[in-house]
């Protein structure tokens, strides 16, 4: 009779613990839902298939798994990311997130006027990191490296093109660290670069490439925003070779763009919300994403051989090593 009720006793105890964590959770989700996550968006749109749709990306899976609240606000131009990051907190906002390097100055002028305020930007920059403010950074060098590995294993020809949208530390990252990819594996190559100073200008891009692709370059980097349209286009129309940055974009063009350099903004973001509902997020500090924890990465396609994605596979964990 003891032992009956000391197997009964166990079970019961066992699913009142069971019942018990799962009302935690559900308790733990209707606590968030009266957080509230503003992102304050560069130009281009929620849409721009770049670093303002990941942000936006990370944010929803953010709601979804932590039951917050989320809103994003639009920048048309420089002069929307104060009133708009002045509006976010004329909102309550628990947090705010900047995104893109563009925002930095207006960041740290209306942090600095509402310290009670968090803030977090992703790619920001300052001489002094305001102490309510989370820099959340990517090692862009690294994922532009992986996609010059790629380039140059897969083109028989010297010349590549890289064309920027906003001469910016990010897409200058972009720029050195495929430069370096490429000389790793051909010695001989040579890199065209030039900035088309806009991250929305399509036409601008679609000119550019056709110049470079003219002038006999096989394949582009371009980290531009909108302007990459116009390379793809022009690289479809010409037979050539993209490749992309920031997320995963051989969908739009799956002969074009051979790989593309990842960063993974919807993660930082993500992880963002996460640290601020823990408590753990630190103002005045960086927060890196780089390849040793998958914060940045290359885009396998099927334009890819199977000799390259070894290739790189092996790159990887050599680098994750040391």
């Amino acid at each position: 009779m003891f032992k009956k009720f000391s197997t009964l006793a166990i079970l019961l105890t066992l699913f009142v613990s069971l019942v018990g964590c799962k009302q935690n959770n559900t308790a733990s989700q209707e606590n968030n839902s009266d957080v509230l996550i503003t992102l304050v968006l560069d130009k281009g749109g929620v849409n721009d298939e770049s670093f303002n749709q990941l942000a936006w990306e990370g944010a929803k899976e953010a709601s979804k798994e932590y039951g917050v609240k989320i809103k994003y606000l639009e920048s048309n131009s420089d002069a929307d990311y104060k009133s708009n990051l002045e509006q976010a907190v004329d909102m309550d906002s628990d947090l705010i997130i900047a995104v893109g390097f563009n925002l930095s100055e207006a960041v740290k002028e209306v942090a600095t006027s509402y310290n009670e305020s968090k803030f977090a930007i992703i790619d920001g920059s300052f001489d002094e990191i305001p102490e309510n403010v989370t820099v959340v950074s990517f090692d862009e060098a690294e994922s532009g490296y992986l996609a010059g590995l790629v380039s140059a294993k897969n083109s028989n020809s010297n010349e590549f093109g890289f064309i920027g949208g906003m001469n910016v530390p990010a897409v200058q990252n972009y720029q050195k660290g495929f430069e370096k990819g490429l000389l790793e594996v051909n010695p001989n190559a040579k890199l065209s670069v030039q900035y088309a100073n806009s991250f929305t200008d399509a036409a601008k891009g679609r000119a550019i490439a056709t110049q470079m692709y003219n002038n006999n370059v096989d394949c582009i980097m371009t980290a531009g925003g909108g302007v990459n349209n116009g390379v793809y286009e022009v690289a479809m129309e010409m037979g050539k070779f993209a490749v992309a940055v920031d997320m995963a974009q051989n969908h739009i063009s799956p002969s074009v763009i051979l790989t593309s350099a990842i960063k993974k903004v919807d993660t930082g973001v993500k992880d963002t919300v996460k640290s601020y509902l823990d408590n753990t997020l630190k103002g005045g500090t960086i927060n890196l994403y780089n390849i040793k924890n998958d914060g940045v990465g290359y885009e396998k396609t099927d334009l890819l051989s199977s000799d390259t994605i070894e290739f790189m596979d092996n790159k990887i964990e050599e680098l994750k090593s040391k």
